[in-house]
C-alpha cells in the first residue's frame, strides 16, 4: 500500500479541520441565536453522545435552525468545580453544573448521589429532574438563588465497585482495608462504614493508580469503566448494587435565559425534557450490555448474599440519615429534600 507523504497528510488534515471549522462557523452564522455550552467531559464521552448532542439536535430541529451551539468540552472554559461560576459570570451561556462539585453553594443537590436510592439511571435521572427542573424543590432552594436554570439533568447508572487483579477482591468481606477511589461526600461515608479507605482523585487518574497499585479499585458505572480504559485492568466487579452516582445538570445563566425569545425558551424546555428520558434509557442499555461484555471477558462478577445485602442496605440508610442530619444542623432542609427525592423515585415504580 502506498503511504501518503507526511507533508501532504498534514496539509490534508489541516484542510479537513479547517473545512469542518468553517462549516461549524457557517452553521452558527446562519443561526439567529448562538449559545455557548461548556463542560469538563471528553468530546467522545457517553454523556456528550447520549445527552448533549441529542439536546443540540432537538433544539435545532424545534427552532428550524434558529439556534446553534458552540461546544467547549474537556474543561476548555474552566475546571469542573468552577463551571457554576463560569456560568454565573456569563463566560459560558450553559454550563455543566454538578452540585457536589459546588457543595458550598449547592449542598442539597447531592441528594441524587446518595447510595442505595434507585436501581437504574432512569429512576435516578427522572427523580433528580423532578426536583431540579424549574419550579422544583431544588430549583427553588439552590439553582434559582444561584442565578441558573436547569435545562436537563443526567444521572449515570448506579455505581459499582470495580477492582484490579492486584486487589484480590472476591467477596463482601474484601472491602475491608481496600483503597477505593470515590466521589467526595456520601460515597466516602459508605466506604468507610464498610471498612474501606476512600481515595479522592479525578477519573483520568484512576487508570495509572490502579495499574501501579496506588489504589485497589474505584466506584464507577460500567460505562465509565470502559470510557476510561479501565476494563483492561479491572478483574472483579460488584453486581446489582448502588454505591451512588453523580447528579449532573446542564444549566443556563438566568440572565441569558431571560434575554431569549419565548419560542427559543419553549424549544430549550421541550428539548431538555426529552433529553432526560432519552439519555437515561441509553445509559441503562449500555450498562447491561457492558456487564455482559465484562463477564464474557473473564471478569469476576461478585454478588452478595441476602444477609450481606441487608448489611449494605443498613449502611446506605445510615449514610443518607447522616447526610440529612448534618445539613439540617446547618439550617438546610435536607430531610425535606430527601423525602421528596424518595417520593419521586417511588412515583416511577
Amino acid at each position: 500500500m502506498t503511504r501518503e507523504p507526511k507533508s501532504r497528510a498534514v496539509w490534508t488534515g489541516a484542510v479537513c479541520a479547517a473545512a469542518l471549522m468553517c462549516a461549524q462557523i457557517a452553521s452558527a452564522g446562519a443561526a439567529e441565536v448562538t449559545l455557548k455550552l461548556a463542560d469538563s467531559l471528553p468530546a467522545a464521552h457517553s454523556i456528550t453522545k447520549n445527552a448533549t448532542q441529542y439536546f443540540f439536535d432537538q433544539v435545532k430541529t424545534l427552532t428550524n435552525g434558529k439556534v446553534a451551539f458552540q461546544h467547549f468540552p474537556a474543561e476548555q472554559l474552566g475546571k469542573a468545580k468552577d463551571l457554576l461560576t463560569v456560568t454565573q459570570t456569563g463566560l459560558t451561556d450553559i454550563g455543566y453544573v454538578v452540585p457536589s462539585y459546588a457543595s458550598e453553594k449547592m449542598p442539597l443537590g447531592a441528594v441524587a448521589e446518595l447510595p442505595g436510592g434507585f436501581n437504574s439511571s432512569c429512576e435516578g435521572a427522572k427523580a433528580f429532574w423532578a426536583l431540579a427542573k424549574p419550579g422544583g424543590l431544588l430549583d427553588t432552594l439552590e439553582f434559582k438563588p444561584n442565578g441558573v436554570r436547569v435545562l436537563y439533568v443526567v444521572a449515570l447508572s448506579p455505581y459499582q465497585a470495580v477492582f484490579s487483579e492486584k486487589a484480590g477482591f472476591k467477596s463482601f468481606e474484601d472491602f475491608k482495608g481496600r483503597k477505593i477511589r470515590s466521589n467526595p461526600g456520601p460515597m466516602e461515608l459508605a466506604l468507610r462504614d464498610l471498612g474501606a479507605v476512600p481515595i479522592r482523585m479525578t477519573p483520568p487518574e484512576i487508570f495509572d493508580a490502579m495499574t501501579k497499585g496506588t489504589i485497589d479499585g474505584a466506584l464507577l458505572p460500567y460505562t465509565s469503566t470502559f470510557s476510561y480504559g479501565l476494563n483492561t485492568v479491572v478483574k472483579a466487579v460488584t453486581v446489582g448494587q448502588n454505591f451512588g452516582t453523580v447528579g449532573i445538570t446542564y444549566s443556563i445563566n438566568a440572565n441569558k435565559w431571560a434575554s431569549l425569545s419565548k419560542d427559543v425558551q419553549d424549544a430549550l424546555t421541550k428539548a431538555g425534557e426529552e433529553t432526560v428520558g432519552h439519555a437515561c434509557a441509553l445509559f441503562d442499555q449500555e450498562e447491561a450490555a457492558l456487564a455482559t461484555k465484562l463477564k464474557e471477558g473473564g471478569t469476576l462478577m461478585v454478588s452478595f448474599t441476602p444477609e450481606q445485602e441487608k448489611v449494605l442496605a443498613a449502611n446506605f440508610a445510615s449514610v443518607s440519615k447522616d447526610w440529612a442530619q448534618n445539613l439540617e444542623k446547618r439550617g438546610k432542609p435536607a430531610g425535606k429534600v430527601l423525602d421528596a427525592f424518595r417520593a419521586a423515585i417511588a412515583a416511577q415504580r
